[in-house]
C-alpha cells in the first residue's frame, strides 16, 4: 500500500482545494509541494521520532504532511497539558526534539518553531515506510494515571478512513469541516481522511458557534464531527445548511441533546471509538429508528466485535484499524481481539450498548481524565490525609470531576486552597468541577481507595 496519499492526490487533484484555512488556501499541489520542501529539511534533523506541538494552523496541516513524506514518527502533543505532563510524557518515548506551530518554550528539549524549520538545511529524502510503519503516537488514558503511548501505523489510518467513508457516505466532491483539534484523533482522522480521498478541509483555528455556522454556508460543507458540548453550543444559533452527516463521539452524548438535534433536523452519527482504534469503531445514523435507544451503534465493516461474558461484559475489538500496541505498555489481546476494558452489550440485531467507559476513566468534552491523577496531585499537598475523584454526569461535558478530601486532624485545608495548589499542576480541564470534605474517604478491604463506596456515599449525601 502505498503511504504518501497526498503525493497521490497532487498527482491526481492538483488544482483541487485540500485545506481551507481562515483567508488561504491551498490545492493538493500546493500543499504537497510546501510539505515536500519542509520534509527535506526535516531529514537533516537525522530524528525518527520526534514530538509536534501543532495548534489548529495550515502550518501543521504542512507540518504533519512533511513528516509523512520524511517517514518521521510524528508523536503528538496535547496543547491543553502543563509542561510537567508533557514531559513525563515524551520522556516515556525518548523524544528530544520538539517542532512546533505555536508558543512552546523549554529547555529540555531541540524546539524548532516552523520559521526555525524552514531556515535548516535540505537533505535528500530517503523514505522506505510500508503500511505497518508507525506514522503517529497518541496517549491515552489508563486508571493507573499512567497515560499509555498508542502506535497508529500507516495501515490504521487508512483502514479507519476507509471504514467511516463507507458508513458516514462522504467521496472526494465532500467538504470537511475540521473544528477538533489536530493533536487529538478526532481532528487528526479527519486530516487523513480528508487527504485519503481528496475531500476538501476546512480548518478552524478554534471552536466558535457562530462562526462555524458561518463557515458551513459559506464553503457548503457537508460532513464535520464535534463532540457534545460543540453540538450543544451549536444548536442555539438558527441556520441553514447543506450538512450532510455530523459525526458525534467523545462521549457524553444524552439522549436529550440527540433528540434535539435529530428534531432540528440535523443529519447526527453517533458513534464510539478510542484512540487504539484510530477512531469510530462503531456508529448509528439519523434514520436508523434506534438512535435514541442507547446504543452507540453497529460496527463498521471492518471491525469486529465481541463481548467477554467472563470478564464481565468487557468489549474486544478486532480489525486492520487497531493498534498492533502502546509504545510503553503491553497491549491486552486475546485471539487476536483488543481488549478494550469497556463493558457493554450486543443486542441481537449487532447494536452496541456501553454500559461504562474503562470503570474509573473520566471523559468531559473529549478529554480523558485519570482520577488518580488528580488524587495524587491533592495528597501532594500537605494537611490531606486522603483524597478521591469520582465522576459525575454532566450535560455540557458528558462527565467531570468531583474531589472528596479528607483532611488530617488539625489541618488548615480547604477548597481554595487545594484549587490553587492543583492550578499549578494540572491542565485547566482536568480541575475538579467541585471539591467537598469529607469525613472519611472509604476504602476497600485491601486498602484500595473504593470509588464506587465513595460516589454511592456522595449522591446519597445529596439527595438528602
Amino acid at each position: 500500500m502505498k503511504t504518501n496519499w497526498l503525493q497521490i492526490q497532487a498527482e491526481t487533484l492538483p488544482k483541487k482545494q485540500a485545506v481551507i484555512f481562515e483567508e488561504n488556501s491551498v490545492t493538493f499541489s500546493e500543499l504537497h509541494d510546501q510539505s515536500l520542501a519542509l520534509a527535506q529539511k526535516l531529514t537533516s534533523l537525522e530524528r525518527g521520532r520526534v514530538g509536534l506541538y501543532a495548534d489548529n494552523h495550515l502550518n501543521s496541516v504542512i507540518l504533519i504532511h512533511a513528516c509523512i513524506q520524511a517517514g518521521i514518527e510524528c508523536v503528538m502533543i496535547n496543547l491543553r497539558l502543563t509542561g510537567d505532563e508533557i514531559d513525563r510524557q515524551l520522556n516515556d518515548v525518548g523524544v528530544d526534539t520538539v517542532l512546533t506551530t505555536a508558543d512552546f518554550i523549554s529547555d529540555k528539549y531541540r524546539v524548532y518553531t516552523f520559521e526555525d524549520m524552514e531556515q535548516l538545511e535540505s537533505w535528500e529524502i530517503i523514505n522506505d515506510t510500508i503500511g505497518e510503519d508507525t506514522l503517529s503516537i497518541m496517549f491515552t488514558s489508563g486508571t493507573t494515571g499512567r497515560a499509555k503511548a498508542v502506535r497508529q501505523s500507516y495501515n490504521n489510518h487508512y483502514e479507519s478512513a476507509l471504514g467511516c467513508e463507507k458508513r458516514f457516505s462522504y467521496n472526494e466532491n465532500s467538504i470537511w469541516m475540521n473544528v477538533n483539534p489536530v493533536y487529538h484523533i478526532s481532528g487528526f482522522s479527519i486530516l487523513m481522511r480528508s487527504v485519503i480521498r481528496g475531500c476538501t478541509m476546512v480548518l478552524n483555528r478554534k471552536f466558535d458557534p457562530e462562526a462555524v455556522w458561518n463557515k458551513i454556508n459559506q464553503y457548503e460543507v457537508t460532513h464535520t464531527s464535534m463532540v457534545p458540548v460543540m453540538l450543544e453550543r451549536m444548536m442555539k444559533y438558527d441556520m441553514d445548511h447543506k450538512l450532510e452527516g455530523i459525526l458525534l463521539g467523545g462521549a457524553g452524548v444524552t439522549m436529550d441533546i440527540l433528540e434535539r438535534a435529530l428534531d432540528w433536523g440535523l443529519p447526527v452519527y453517533n458513534s464510539f471509538g478510542m484512540t487504539e482504534t484510530c477512531s469510530q469503531i462503531v456508529s448509528i445514523g439519523p434514520r436508523d429508528p434506534k438512535i435514541l435507544g442507547g446504543t452507540v451503534g453497529r460496527p463498521l465493516d471492518n471491525i469486529s466485535l465481541k463481548i467477554d461474558h467472563h470478564q464481565d461484559g468487557e468489549l474486544l475489538v478486532k480489525g486492520p484499524a487497531v493498534t498492533e500496541g502502546y509504545v510503553n505498555a503491553e497491549l491486552e489481546k486475546e485471539d487476536g481481539f483488543f481488549r478494550t476494558g469497556d463493558i457493554g452489550y450486543i443486542d441481537d440485531d449487532g447494536y452496541l450498548y456501553i454500559l461504562d467507559r474503562r470503570n474509573d476513566l473520566i471523559i468531559s468534552g473529549g478529554e480523558n481524565i485519570y482520577p488518580k491523577e488528580i488524587e495524587d496531585a491533592v495528597k501532594s499537598l500537605d494537611g490531606i490525609s486522603q483524597a478521591v475523584v469520582i465522576k459525575k454526569k454532566d450535560k455540557n461535558w458528558g462527565e467531570v470531576p468531583v474531589l472528596l478530601f479528607e483532611p488530617e486532624e488539625g489541618a488548615n485545608v480547604d477548597s481554595g486552597k487545594i484549587k490553587s495548589h492543583l492550578e499549578n499542576r494540572l491542565a485547566r480541564y482536568k480541575l475538579p468541577k467541585e471539591t467537598h470534605e469529607t469525613e472519611k474517604v472509604f476504602m476497600t478491604s485491601t486498602g484500595k481507595v473504593s470509588r464506587a463506596k465513595n460516589k454511592e456515599v456522595y449522591e446519597a449525601e445529596k439527595e438528602r
